[in-house]
């Protein structure tokens, strides 16, 4: 009795464990992993589109009027935004707060760049304003610049959604240990139901066949919450980001070579900009993949409630017998 009431209790523990750290795994990557790169691939996407926004304004002479444009100004809203979405999840550490700080100060640059070159151009040195306007571009496109860095933001934060998928309460191994220790623990009941049979001449001792039940049920319904959710971690990772990411990529693809050709005296388009809808519905399939891999339903109320009970027929069923020998 002592050992099946232990090893129910080493289930339910290492139940809770799984439930608990595999939720908390999910939580953090669904809360602030997939809102941090989300928000360093939006950043990227605006101040590519920002850029093309700016040359085509000066190129087709708009820049007389309206500087760099609105469209310019609403991508650094949204860089700007994006980049302080970044710093509230703080989801990378130390070394991407680093990058973070780098990257604001090089934004506030670029953007110095390009109301320069808008002033200039005013004055009618057109050579010089496209100068700055050539600086401002080298500075988010050159080698360490602010799209590079950027960039090394959202690797950060893949690893860091990737260690946490990898968490060692949040995988298949945990959750089928799990369930081999609720197997364990019904082989120790269905062998003290057989020896009791054959020790006091009864059958079936009811209470430990309702344990075994009971137990059976429990960790059925475990192994197939926490399969199903390293699966929906799996799937958000090999389907869902990577769909987003191409969404993103076609909009980052088309917006600098927009500004490459551009910057090259080629003709001037009327091309839109960011699709920020796009964005945001290119995301959502991450969200409710994460969403349905938290949702354990009444697993964390059912998991100490059936365990408990697990517990209490078990020492009924062995009371029943040892009272039945002593008479």
């Amino acid at each position: 009795m002592a050992l099946a009431l232990g090893m129910t209790f080493l289930f339910w523990a290492a139940a809770t464990g799984v439930l608990v750290g595999g939720g908390s795994a999910v939580s953090s990557v669904r809360g602030r992993g997939v809102p941090a790169y989300v928000s360093a691939r939006t950043a990227h996407a605006a101040l590519s589109d920002a850029d093309r926004a700016a040359w085509q304004s000066f190129r087709s002479g708009a820049a007389e009027l309206i500087g760099p444009g609105q469209r310019f100004r609403d991508n650094l809203t949204t860089a700007g935004d994006s980049l302080a979405h970044i710093a509230e999840r703080d989801f990378g550490g130390a070394a991407e707060r680093d990058l973070l700080r780098a990257v604001n100060a090089q934004v506030v640059t670029y953007q110095g760049l390009v109301e320069q070159a808008d002033a200039t151009y005013r004055e009618g040195l057109e050579d010089l304003g496209y100068a700055y306007l050539s600086y401002a571009s080298d500075l988010l496109h050159g080698d360490g610049g602010v799209l590079a860095r950027i960039d090394e933001i959202a690797k950060r934060d893949l690893r860091a959604i990737d260690e946490r998928r990898h968490s060692a309460w949040g995988g298949t191994a945990a959750a089928l240990g799990t369930a081999a220790a609720g197997f364990a623990l019904l082989a120790v009941l269905v062998y003290a139901q057989a020896a009791m049979a054959r020790r006091f001449r009864r059958v079936f001792n009811l209470p430990l066949l309702a344990a075994c039940l009971v137990l059976l049920g429990l960790v059925m319904w475990t192994a197939n919450a926490f399969l199903n959710l390293d699966r929906s971690f799996d799937r958000a990772w090999d389907r869902d980001l990577p769909a987003f990411d191409r969404v993103v990529e076609a909009q980052i693809g088309t917006a600098r070579a927009g500004a490459s050709a551009l910057r090259a005296g080629g003709p001037v388009d009327q091309a839109e900009g960011l699709d920020v809808k796009a964005v945001d519905d290119a995301r959502r399939p991450v969200d409710a993949r994460l969403a349905g891999a938290a949702d354990t339903g009444a697993l964390a109320a059912g998991v100490p409630l059936l365990s408990l009970a697990v517990a209490g027929l078990t020492g009924l069923g062995f009371w029943s017998r040892l009272r039945e020998f002593r008479r």
